[in-house]
């Protein structure tokens, strides 16, 4: 009884309710000849004579009517079962729960959320800002589905999606003589008084070791544990500081400049979810367009 597929199953059915294999066949989109092909199939793999032609018309047999009573289940358990995918791609009763570093929160994880939507419109979905190590801390409590994070971030059991990569870039008082050049070193940045990011975090870390390369060391009299506080500290107190290009490209402040650094300093960007946990179309769907977003810009 192998020969007896659910397509088979589904001709048979169509053509046992029209009494025609031709409008069988633009109800079910196909041609006439897979329809017939389809319909002998059946026959042979069941050992019944199901349809008899007489005077040029289709006319059941009683094995037809039986199979057909019985097959009705699974022609009501198919429509259920369609309308249960249709609603798990909409995101009925479905949530996501999504925590993002923050530089990534002025543009890109808004876009992302507005791609995720459009997809499933009926999906809830929670969003909130957070640094890695707390991501990775709630992430394994089951209280988000997925972490956005940046840099160095520390490896357990996690399943991680490179998204994409960033730079670093410098930030300088607009009255600053290297506020006139279009890149500049590192060597020429930490001639100044400089707001230093945290060494603890995933990007001061990348930050920390293109220092040690060049015997430099963040060892300025203000650290910002922060990335969003460093530009307003920048300006208040006239200093230059090194930050991610997320976060140089957003500035609201008019008193510092943003300049490339000659220096091609990157750092990864991740998505991280526990494997099997979440709901995995809503993860794969908000990644892709991350990824986009990102791979656009």
């Amino acid at each position: 009884m192998r020969g007896i597929t659910l397509q088979r199953l589904q001709v048979f059915c169509e053509v046992y309710e029209r009494n025609s294999i031709s409008a069988a066949a633009r109800a079910l989109g196909l041609s006439q000849p897979t329809v017939s092909k389809h319909l002998r199939d059946f026959e042979a793999a069941s050992g019944l004579t199901l349809f008899v032609l007489e005077r040029g018309r289709i006319l059941q047999t009683a094995d037809a009517d039986a199979i057909y009573s019985e097959s009705r289940f699974l022609q009501d358990g198919i429509g259920q079962l369609e309308g249960r995918i249709d609603a798990l791609k909409k995101g009925v009763g479905g949530k996501l729960s999504v925590m993002s570093i923050g530089l990534l929160m002025n543009h890109f994880v808004p876009q992302a959320c507005a791609s995720l939507m459009q997809k499933m419109p009926q999906l809830r979905l929670i969003v909130d800002i957070s640094k890695s190590a707390h991501q990775l801390e709630l992430l394994h409590a089951g209280l988000i589905d997925l972490g956005i994070m940046a840099g160095r971030v520390p490896v357990r059991d996690e399943e991680f999606t490179l998204l994409g990569r960033g730079k670093l870039m410098a930030v300088v008082p607009r009255d600053n003589p290297l506020a006139q050049k279009r890149q500049v070193t590192l060597e020429q940045v930490f001639v100044y008084p400089m707001v230093d990011t945290t060494a603890r975090g995933p990007i001061g870390n990348v930050l920390e070791e293109a220092l040690r390369l060049r015997g430099l060391s963040m060892a300025g009299a203000v650290t910002c544990n922060s990335l969003e506080a460093v530009p307003p500290m920048a300006q208040t107190l006239k200093r230059c500081a090194i930050v991610d290009e997320f976060t140089a490209r957003s500035l609201q402040q008019t008193g510092i400049v943003c300049i490339d650094l000659a220096a091609d300093i990157r750092f990864d960007i991740w998505a991280v979810s526990l494997p099997s946990t979440g709901n995995r179309n809503a993860i794969r769907l908000f990644s892709d367009a991350l990824r986009k977003l990102l791979a656009e810009r």
